[in-house]
């Protein structure tokens, strides 16, 4: 143990405090609790680390604290790279790991969940999880830098301990004016303007950038400098490339990271920080989710800029300015991200987030678009729990809506490509750079499919020949490597093979139908719906290069912008005909013109998807649009016509006297449910039929569509006090009867009287208004009466 590090001091009261329950420790980065606690612990020990490059570097450094061979007794489990054994006494690994591998779980006599503030969504269904099902004498530990601990030892009913760390003084300096956030568009002068201001500053540097393409572009743009050793650090190096970070240097090092290093590492010899102040955050809105960068908030700030202070005074060099204003905190994942992960995780672990002690419950609407997604994927069963399809998503190394897409890619003979397809989508950036391709050379978008453009660019794609990022498209190629080898596939040569357009595309709806949207005119611009929220198309797509776009299947559109300037845009779609969603089936068939041919019923049936016709057929028609089709005859006259005229009347009386009988009038006739109106009969009398096809049009007869009478007593009376109709000679008026207002309304349909009827013409009408309507106007003959 390294007994001069703060944590130290916090040996005994944490054994003492493991041995009573669950454990939550915070303390300051750098004050050694994820190499030492993890050490302390009862082994063998399964330590949580939410990124990579954290699971890797504190393994090594784990293993080089107790004198072992890394993989041996310390080692780690992250995607792609195994290097711990079964009896490896303390194993790094990332929350995906663990979710998937329950029995990894279950061997561990310690839990160790680190660096528990960043608030994934798997570390937090970890928690609940571990919290439910611990078995007996199993520790809990949660640990971070900062977090609520109190409320956490509350939530999982252990103990807080708080571990005090050296730190000192960090001079803030801020690099723009105004209020002006955290910019992308000038990050790479910015880093530059920032290391010119601290050229005489003591220490090395550490530049926090939002992700590997920019550390990219920083690197471009420094490396003519001799003055510094640039060192990125992210989580798509190696163990020894990371290794390069920590690591002294004849020069002075700049090195160049994401937020890996905001907090689970700690890097000697760092007197600057630079701060961009951006963070590549998923947003989800309208029920789609996107890779975006955004504005840290003032606690990740924070956590940045005490890297600078960790072995002596520091400064740290923010670029944006003193005046604006960031939020308070970072959200957890359960409030910003689809929860698709989060139920499909549960699921396999036979659970319900609902049933489980979450510490920030997520919200029902969300949990409930989660299981639309989930459902409509075939990934769940009716009681909640995985299908076979779904245990198959949960266990591919992608999100679930491309795992689906593979799934079904594979029963169409296309996998092959679909997995080219998905590699470049799965990235989360765009593989192309902005603008479409100039040069006829660059021929990857000119086709007008986004789909065949990605297929194509992770085949041949070249960044000195076509516009697309050298670093999004080793990262796509190195995700379809491992993609080939979970499906048991050789490696493929990159080459420009010929691919399967339409198969594919008919992978993508079948996988998923709603990813097919028709086209809807706006003006001079086209929108594309699939019933719900409205998308527009991308100016970078290569659909834009296809006239006349009647529909697309789309597999992927990403929110731009923010609050309510925030639009959804189409980034990677492919134009198919209507015809090809009429002939899919998706949507739903609908009547439309019906007509009686030789005794035959025809109709025209109008296939429906989005609000749009896609396609008609004239057919003898079944299901539904078949019961719609006979009730539009009957009710139009063209079948049964007579029962049609009685069951009309029928109706009207049967309400009326149902009415009558709540207001206690001896005509009344109670009824149990309300009276349906002719066309609701109709609808539900044929369904009762059992009609399933216009051929069943012979089965039925026009008792078959006669509505049941009200009683001959109560008949009688109300032909008597409430007739349809009534003729006083020299006219005939209509009867409208509104029991509810307590009124009876005479409309003349025949005759040549100008003024209203004497009383004593009429029936009495008890407890009822009378109102004529006639040539004169509107008479209120009697109050009630």
């Amino acid at each position: 143990m390294e007994t001069n590090l703060p944590i130290a001091a916090l040996r005994e009261p944490f054994l003492a405090a493991l041995a009573r329950g669950p454990v939550v420790v915070s303390s300051p980065t750098g004050s050694g609790k994820s190499t030492e606690i993890p050490r302390w612990c009862p082994g063998p020990v399964l330590v949580i680390e939410p990124r990579r490059v954290a699971c890797r570097s504190l393994a090594a450094r784990v293993a080089e604290l107790e004198g072992a061979e890394l993989g041996a007794a310390v080692g780690y489990l992250v995607r792609d790279e195994r290097r711990a054994t079964r009896d490896t006494r303390i194993v790094f690994a990332t929350p995906g790991i663990a979710l998937r591998d329950l029995a990894l779980v279950d061997a561990a006599a310690t839990v160790v969940l680190d660096e528990f503030h960043e608030r994934t969504l798997d570390v937090d269904l970890l928690l609940a999880l571990l919290t439910r099902r611990r078995k007996p004498g199993q520790g809990l530990v949660v640990m971070s830098a900062t977090l609520d601990g109190e409320r956490i030892a509350r939530h999982v009913g252990g103990e807080y301990l708080l571990a005090e760390g050296r730190t000192f003084p960090v001079d803030v300096r801020y690099l723009e004016q105004g209020d002006a956030l955290p910019d992308a568009s000038n990050v790479v002068a910015s880093v530059g303007k920032a290391l010119a201001r601290a050229a005489n500053d003591a220490g090395d540097v550490l530049v926090f950038l939002p992700g590997k393409a920019e550390i990219e572009a920083c690197a471009r743009a420094l490396g003519g400098s001799g003055a510094f050793s640039l060192v990125p650090l992210h989580g798509g190096l190696s163990l020894d490339e990371q290794r390069r970070a920590f690591e002294a240097t004849s020069r002075r090092k700049v090195i160049l990271a994401t937020n890996v290093a905001e907090t689970s590492l700690t890097i000697p010899g760092i007197g600057v920080v630079i701060d961009a102040g951006l963070v590549r955050q998923t947003r989800y809105h309208e029920g789609r989710s996107s890779l975006v960068l955004a504005p840290i908030a003032e606690d990740a700030a924070a956590q940045r800029a005490g890297r600078a202070g960790r072995m002596s005074a520091g400064i740290c060099y923010r670029l944006w300015s003193p005046a604006a204003r960031l939020a308070p905190s970072t959200l957890p994942e359960v409030y910003r991200e689809p929860l698709v992960p989060l139920v499909l995780s549960a699921a396999a672990w036979g659970a319900r987030p609902e049933d489980l002690a979450l510490l920030d419950p997520p919200k029902p609407y969300a949990l409930e678009a989660a299981r639309a997604d989930l459902h409509a994927w075939g990934a769940l069963t009716e009681d909640g729990l995985l299908s076979d399809g779904g245990r198959r998503l949960f266990e591919l190394p992608i999100d679930a809506p491309l795992a689906r897409l593979l799934l079904e890619a594979e029963r169409e003979g296309v996998l092959d490509d679909a997995i080219d397809l998905v590699s470049a989508l799965a990235v989360g950036r765009p593989i192309f750079l902005s603008g479409m391709a100039e040069d006829l050379h660059d021929d990857l978008r000119l086709a007008g499919c986004d789909a065949t453009a990605l297929v194509r660019a992770v085949r041949i794609g070249r960044p000195d020949t076509h516009r697309v990022s050298g670093f999004a498209l080793e990262e796509a190629r190195r995700l379809r490597t491992r993609l080939r080898r979970v499906h048991g596939l050789p490696e493929r040569r990159l080459a420009d093979d010929e691919l399967d357009r339409e198969g594919l595309l008919r992978a993508a709806i079948r996988a998923d139908p709603r990813v097919v949207h028709v086209a809807r005119p706006r003006g001079r611009d086209v929108a594309f719906s699939n019933g719900g929220t409205e998308l527009d198309l991308a100016r970078e797509s290569a659909v834009r290069n296809v006239r006349n776009v009647e529909a697309l299947v789309v597999f992927e559109a990403r929110a731009f912008g923010s609050g309510k300037a925030t639009r959804l845009l189409v980034t990677c779609a492919s134009a198919i005909p209507t015809a090809w969603i009429a002939r899919a089936r998706i949507g739903e068939d609908r009547l439309g013109a019906v007509r009686m041919e030789s005794g035959r019923i025809v109709a025209t049936v109008e296939h429906v998807y989005a609000k749009r016709v896609v396609g008609t057929r004239d057919e003898t028609p079944v299901g539904e649009v078949a019961r719609a089709a006979i009730v539009e005859l009957f009710l139009r006259g063209s079948l049964f016509r007579p029962s049609l005229v009685a069951t009309k009347e029928r109706l009207a009386l049967r309400s009326l006297a149902a009415k009558l009988a709540l207001r206690g009038h001896p005509a009344g006739v109670p009824s149990a449910t309300p009276i349906p109106s002719l066309a609701e009969w109709a609808a539900a009398r044929v369904r009762e039929l059992g009609v399933e096809s216009g051929e069943d049009l012979p089965m039925l007869s026009a008792k078959d569509l006669l509505a049941e009478d009200v009683p001959f007593e109560s008949r009688s009376m109300l032909e008597k006090e409430f007739p349809p109709s009534v003729n006083v000679g020299d006219a005939i008026y209509a009867t409208e009867y509104d029991v509810d207002r307590g009124q009876v309304l005479l409309r003349m349909t025949k005759g040549s009287r100008r003024d209203p009827p004497p009383l004593g013409y009429l029936p009495r009408f008890p407890g009822l208004r009378i109102v004529v309507e006639s040539a004169r106007g509107i008479t209120t003959l009697r109050e009630r009466g």
